[in-house]
């Protein structure tokens, strides 16, 4: 019996590891800086929000087309729950963009919105450039692009 104790204990300290490691690189790659720095789309969303979730599968898809430009989208969990919390629900929401950890967006200086959806642009200085309230589709967001001069293609 104590064989099989310890063994349920040793694969759940391994489990747990691998856990922490997979979360440490996720923050990580966060964290550190891109080449080359981007314009980023960041949205706020939440799990009880409907618009929010409508606009996911158009973010995802226009983050992809974005993939090879010098603009990415990135989320923000509005109702600030762990890390851990935060990751699942995006998972269960569809959400395919990467999700911004808190201490990311407190360096961002962004502030919480008042509405939601709300969508904020930032320079690759990270200054917000554009504050859009409310579900976006793809082609507000594509022409607020272009009124900033980024070169996106609209295919």
């Amino acid at each position: 019996m104590k064989v099989v104790h310890s063994m349920i204990l040793t694969a759940g300290l391994v489990a747990l590891a691998l856990a922490a490691a997979q979360l440490q690189q996720s923050n990580a790659a966060e964290r550190s800086p891109p080449a080359e720095a981007k314009w980023r789309i960041v949205n706020y969303w939440s799990e009880w929000c409907a618009p929010c979730r409508r606009e996911i599968p158009m973010l995802n898809a226009l983050n992809e087309t974005l993939a090879t430009t010098n603009v990415t989208i990135v989320g923000v969990n509005f109702d600030e729950d762990p890390r851990e919390t935060t990751l699942s629900i995006a998972a269960d929401m569809g959400i395919d963009f990467p999700s911004l950890t808190m201490d990311v967006v407190s360096e961002l200086k962004l502030r919480a919105p008042d509405v939601l959806p709300t969508t904020y642009i930032l320079s690759p200085d990270n200054e917000v450039v554009a504050k859009m309230i409310g579900e976006q589709t793809r082609e507000s967001l594509l022409a607020q692009l272009a009124r900033l001069d980024l070169p996106v293609a609209s295919d």
